[in-house]
């Protein structure tokens, strides 16, 4: 069934399709094309039979004779375009052994792979661009001569039965062993998993894919000398496929004839499930409008490098909003969940997760209607937006209207004009550190981030011990709605370290929301962004229910959501066309298509066989949590793009050789800001480098020192992960600023 489902999605989207019915024991292709009348004027057999009786590789009459017969085996079109011909297993209407077999056709005279360099001359000389043979279930003499070729993309489709799933898993291995892919050169070879159902199924289906993605792993063979060595297991994560597809009804009781078949296909949507295991990519379609566009490569690639190196640091571009907004997931939700009522939540993410820039947006609209607004979105609720803390490094020149970001904004909320400043409020929190009486008290503390938000608020700043922080927030609120917002709290604090500053945290964390929430109509919000490795330091106790509770709104990227990412780039960039559609409303292959013209549709050439590029990118900048930081999303773009000006390959922005140098560029600057971040995380890293010259990935702890804490922290991080084995692998983000090579599995040279 996917096979029929995939030659019919092929050649319904203009591919000239060959489908061969190979199964000579259960021909159910064959039977299906019969039932529906279909001509029969040669079949697989007969291929055989003639491919039999040649002599000296000359395949001309067997080349003629099938061509002069396929025509009355159309089922989809005919000539040109969007063509479908079906060459059944036999004419013979009764079940019977073949007559000629194909091992037969291994003679010492022939090549090891005459069968299937034989069908693909005949297909090409019949003008199909794409052959998919339908094969035995298991391994047999049947099926061997087509396996054993690795320049044939094999697909095992099995259930989730452990005999099904297992005996699957030992055929791929086994081929791996005697046929293996050659990395870049040899088709990847996929699995599906189907037959499951969705409701019951779903952890059962996942753990098969992730078996199978190791044994499709095993297949995958590096030649001596292979440039793509130190990529190989980076690569082939990107290369092999494992899909899934869910059980349908439909397929308990099929029809007899083809067109009655395909219709239920059609209907399942099994052609859709199983689309990326064609052996080409489909032509690129236009995306959007091209309007404004620029035509040459060299200027759209330097827009694109200049558009991203102003968001690698984006806290640094000022506050009038021309970077853009990309409303994300986490960002429709915060908005969402708070259309009636002001937030009063906590943003966790880790550094370079975009907290700053959300912060800097938030900023720049002045009031939460207005950022609902630029996010497309309406709230019925509004205040005007007083950040309390702002980071250091933020950019405080004046906008091209005249404001000049978070002291304007505190100066709209103050009467008079004149808010408080933020070394202001720095100065009460500092005098509150340097406090002997009280420093560690919760209660003082939830007075003191209230103080600084009252006269971020536009109270007048008062001594402490005259200052009723309460009354005066009150006061406030019963004269306008105000929505604080805190970042940059890392250079408040500096050094993750003293009582004093875990509980001045956790006070504004836990007790400062409780405290707003208390308030009658919610006339204050607040919004804190605050890294992940802060909150998990500063909360001891209830860290999984405080980290749960906002977890809806924290700012996390997966391969979906980093791509989007890097559309969205290339989009504002103006290096490549905008969709018809709403960024958040496509779906992850309308946004591969959309990425084609950045990076082409693989790290090589279209018709090549090397790794998707839509997988290969978040796959090289994701850590071993499955996520993928917003900041190493858009600078990987400005070093590809950066590397890429001058390149004579015109059909894509950044070409393959640069992507994967800008992969290492980015490991560095990761690595390097890592231990700005996490002092302990970085001295783990530190540590794990000095190994890296001796030793080879994946290793055991002893091999590199590490112990159990290590191990947990670098594990939590996403930063290790171990296999099967009890070995350890670094991510690629990871992997390269530290200096480690990976051992593959025996290298093969092809003869």
């Amino acid at each position: 069934m996917h096979a029929v489902a995939l030659a019919d999605h092929l050649a319904r989207l203009g591919r000239r399709v060959l489908l061969i019915d190979a199964d000579l024991e259960a021909p159910g292709i064959t039977w299906m094309h019969q039932a529906q009348g279909g001509t029969c004027d040669i079949g697989y057999e007969d291929v055989l039979a003639l491919l039999h009786g040649t002599t000296g590789g000359d395949l001309s009459s067997v080349v003629d004779i099938v061509r002069d017969c396929l025509p009355g085996q159309y089922v989809l079109g005919g000539t040109g375009p969007g063509t479908l011909a079906i060459l059944p297993a036999t004419r013979r209407s009764r079940l019977g052994p073949p007559r000629i077999e194909p091992v037969d056709l291994l003679t010492p005279d022939r090549s090891d792979y005459f069968l299937t360099e034989s069908l693909a001359a005949v297909a090409a000389a019949a003008d199909f661009d794409v052959v998919i043979v339908d094969l035995r279930a298991g391994a047999s003499e049947l099926s061997a001569p087509v396996l054993l070729d690795p320049r044939v993309q094999r697909v095992f489709v099995t259930t989730l039965s452990s005999q099904s799933l297992d005996g699957t898993v030992r055929m791929i291995r086994q081929l791996g062993a005697k046929a293996p892919a050659l990395l870049g050169r040899d088709p990847a070879p996929a699995a599906v998993v189907t037959q499951y159902r969705m409701d019951v199924h779903d952890a059962d289906a996942e753990a098969a894919r992730h078996v199978l993605a190791q044994a499709l792993d095993d297949v995958l063979g590096v030649t001596e000398g292979d440039e793509h060595e130190l990529e190989f297991e980076l690569d082939s994560q990107a290369v092999t496929v494992a899909l899934v597809s869910p059980f349908r009804d439909e397929l308990i009781a099929l029809p007899r004839s083809w067109d009655d078949v395909v219709d239920v296909v059609r209907r399942c949507g099994l052609g859709d499930r199983v689309a990326e295991l064609a052996p080409q990519p489909l032509p690129a379609e236009a995306v959007g409008d091209q309007a404004d566009v620029p035509t040459s490569v060299e200027e759209r690639r330097g827009a694109l490098r200049e558009r991203a190196a102003s968001l690698v640091f984006a806290e640094r571009t000022g506050l009038d909003g021309a970077l853009g907004f990309l409303s994300t997931e986490p960002l429709q939700r915060l908005i969402g969940d708070h259309r009636s009522s002001l937030p009063v939540t906590v943003v966790v993410g880790a550094k370079g997760a975009g907290k700053t820039f959300t912060f800097a947006r938030m900023c720049a609209a002045g009031t939460w209607s207005d950022f609902a607004r630029k996010a497309r979105m309406r709230v019925m609720d509004d205040a005007l937006v007083v950040p309390v803390l702002d980071p250091a490094n933020l950019d405080q020149q004046p906008t091209g209207d005249g404001r000049t970001g978070p002291q304007d904004l505190r100066d709209r909320a103050a009467a008079g004009g004149r808010g408080a400043t933020r070394s202001q409020i720095l100065r009460v929190l500092n005098d509150a550190l340097r406090s002997a009486d009280g420093s560690t008290d919760s209660y003082v503390w939830l007075n003191v981030w209230l103080r600084c938000m009252a006269i971020a608020g536009g109270s007048e700043a008062a001594p402490a011990d005259d200052f009723d922080a309460e009354r005066e927030l009150l006061a406030l609120g019963g004269q306008r709605k105000l929505l604080f917002v805190f970042d940059g709290l890392e250079d408040f604090l500096q050094e993750l370290e003293g009582e004093a500053k875990r509980v001045a945290l956790r006070t504004l964390l836990v007790e400062v929301p409780d405290w707003l929430r208390s308030l009658r109509g919610r006339p204050l919000g607040v919004v804190v962004f605050v890294r992940r490795d802060l909150a998990t330091w500063a909360i001891r106790q209830n860290l999984g229910q405080f980290l749960d509770r906002y977890e809806a709104y924290a700012l996390r990227w997966d391969a979906q959501e980093a791509l989007r990412l890097a559309l969205w780039v290339a989009v504002t960039a103006r290096a490549v066309a905008k969709p018809d559609r709403e960024l958040m409303e496509l779906s992850y292959e309308d946004i591969a298509q959309a990425l084609r013209p950045v990076w082409g549709a693989k790290l090589g050439s279209d018709s090549s066989h090397e790794a998707w590029s839509e997988r290969w990118v978040p796959a090289a900048l994701a850590d071993f949590n499955n996520q993928v930081q917003a900041r190493d999303v858009v600078r990987f773009l400005r070093q590809a793009a950066d590397l890429s000006a001058g390149d004579e390959q015109t059909d894509r922005l950044l070409v393959p050789i640069a992507m994967r140098d800008a992969l290492a560029m980015c490991s560095s600057e990761k690595v390097k800001e890592i231990g700005q971040e996490n002092k302990r995380l970085g001295e783990l890293l530190r540590g794990l480098e000095r190994y890296a010259p001796e030793v080879l990935i994946p290793f055991s702890a002893e091999d590199v020192g590490l112990d159990a804490p290590g191990i947990a922290a670098l594990v939590e991080a996403g930063a290790l992960a171990r296999d099967s084995d009890g070995r350890y692998r670094l991510p690629e983000i990871y992997r390269h600023a530290l200096g480690f090579r990976t051992q593959g599995r025996a290298r093969v040279v092809r003869r």
